[in-house]
């Protein structure tokens, strides 16, 4: 069987060029989440609609990846935090290691409407505890092949 996610980062990650990103983080208390993730088989980032620097997040999936060889879920303590729409800061001291295998810019991926229509979830708001939504494997083949189109209409 296997264990497919799909992880939500806030917005607008997915816009900025993530060419290099080798890791996914958690926030506080979510380290049994992190600790799920790192025994997936595979996963897809997922940008959610917040709002930062300027820019609005595209509600798409924009990569697929896998965690790295040897997973461990890495504390870093305070050295990441982020403020919310809201002025707040947020600390996300848990990372987990990954690789992507495919990449494109958020504005290009599978959008939120195709998202719902694979997951069968026409009222799905894509929140969850630690941004971390588990998929069937042929959920995950399906959003691989939605993926790929989108990437093939991005180096066009």
């Amino acid at each position: 069987m296997g264990n497919y996610y799909i992880k939500t980062i806030w917005a607008p990650g997915g816009q900025d060029g993530l060419d290099d990103i080798n890791r996914t983080e958690f926030a506080e208390g979510q380290e049994r989440v992190a600790q799920r993730f790192i025994k997936c088989d595979g996963f897809f980032l997922y940008e959610t609609g917040h709002k930062n620097k300027g820019k609005i997040g595209a509600k798409a999936i924009f990569a697929q990846g896998i965690i790295q060889t040897s997973p461990k879920v890495i504390n870093t303590r305070n050295e990441h935090k982020y403020k919310t729409e809201g002025g707040e800061e947020k600390n996300f001291p848990y990372h987990v290691k990954i690789n992507l295998s495919k990449i494109i810019n958020s504005l290009n991926g599978v959008s939120l409407d195709t998202i719902r229509v694979i997951l069968e979830s026409p009222k799905d708001n894509m929140q969850r505890p630690g941004g971390l939504i588990k998929i069937k494997k042929d959920q995950f083949d399906k959003l691989c092949l939605e993926l790929e189109k989108c990437y093939r209409k991005s180096q066009k």
